[in-house]
């Protein structure tokens, strides 16, 4: 049985290496895409993806959700996690480096304990603390005001980061806010539901994008970047997590994320040829170390979602 239960563990570990190799893989893969699609657009597509996937597993749970009293609470959570974080995202990665949106990525479970201590009293320790301020530390050598870089714009690229930081607040937002739905319903019926009211937030924006000429162009390329990220990053991704969370400790989990920075950095340079400064090493260095402290040392109860 101890047997059993140890290779069940690490067929859980083996999943979560690859899928957070696939998530940190997900920015340069698809950056490409979002030379011929609109951002908006781009987020718009990739929902309808993973949707039309997620749906048909718990669409009578998903829409129980939202017509009950937690509906208004659900809704709220769609328009944050989903379509203002996804909408941040998808911009901010057209704008800046993959690299660079790959590593403050790990930034999410940074926000997510400060805002569980901000609104749920959750308090950190000391190496939480001082992964804060190294985490700080580094974010300031990374949005520092560059000079161009390469293709990359100094100035359009430290608006691409900053943008990119309303993703991470906005998901933290997310799971801080739904902690006790997840403690109370099933998560994927959740992530579901708000999914759905995600999806319609970034109709609008997708109109825009469409009313003022901005035509995606089907691409081999471009339509591979959205099934990517509809299919293994959202759908597959969210799939794997739930399952491997039951199976492995949240320590296994924590410390599995940061290979995600390591696959989207190290793909980016190798295929998309960006170039690593040294400010951006040491930043980096200092990000993941903060981020480590945090998640680690001094662990939220609040759960970290992937995307």
């Amino acid at each position: 049985m101890t047997s059993e239960k140890t290779s069940v563990q690490g067929g859980a570990i083996l999943a979560l290496v690859g899928m957070n190799i696939i998530w940190g893989a997900m920015f340069p893969l698809t950056k490409p895409a979002l030379e011929a699609i609109p951002p908006y657009t781009f987020t718009l597509l990739r929902f309808a993806v993973a949707m039309a996937v997620l749906l048909p597993l718990n669409r009578r749970e998903s829409f129980a959700l939202l017509r009950g009293p937690d509906g208004i609470k659900l809704a709220l959570l769609g328009l944050l996690g989903f379509c203002a974080a996804q909408v941040s995202q998808s911009v901010a990665l057209k704008l800046s480096t993959a690299s660079d949106i790959a590593l403050l990525s790990t930034t999410s479970p940074i926000w997510i304990a400060f805002l569980a201590w901000l609104w749920l009293g959750e308090r950190l320790n000391r190496y939480g603390g001082i992964g804060f301020l190294l985490a700080i530390a580094g974010l300031t050598l990374i949005l520092w005001p560059k000079e161009s870089v390469g293709q990359f714009v100094g100035g359009q690229r430290v608006l691409g980061d900053a943008i990119f930081m309303i993703t991470g607040f906005t998901w933290a937002c997310y799971n801080v806010i739904g902690k006790d739905l997840m403690e109370r319903h099933p998560p994927l019926p959740v992530i579901t539901a708000t999914g759905i009211v995600g999806t319609i937030g970034v109709v609008p924006f997708a109109t825009y994008e469409l009313l003022n000429g901005q035509t995606p162009e089907f691409t081999p390329v471009s339509v591979a970047g959205v099934a990517y990220a509809g299919l293994l990053v959202t759908a597959l991704g969210f799939g794997v997590l739930f399952w491997a969370l039951s199976r492995v400790s949240a320590a296994h989990v924590a410390i599995l994320m940061y290979l995600q920075p390591l696959a989207g950095v190290l793909i980016a340079w190798l295929l998309l040829h960006e170039p690593l400064g040294l400010e951006f090493v040491i930043g980096a260095a200092l990000v993941l170390g903060g981020a480590y402290l945090v998640t680690v040392r001094s662990p939220s109860e609040v759960e970290v979602l992937h995307r």
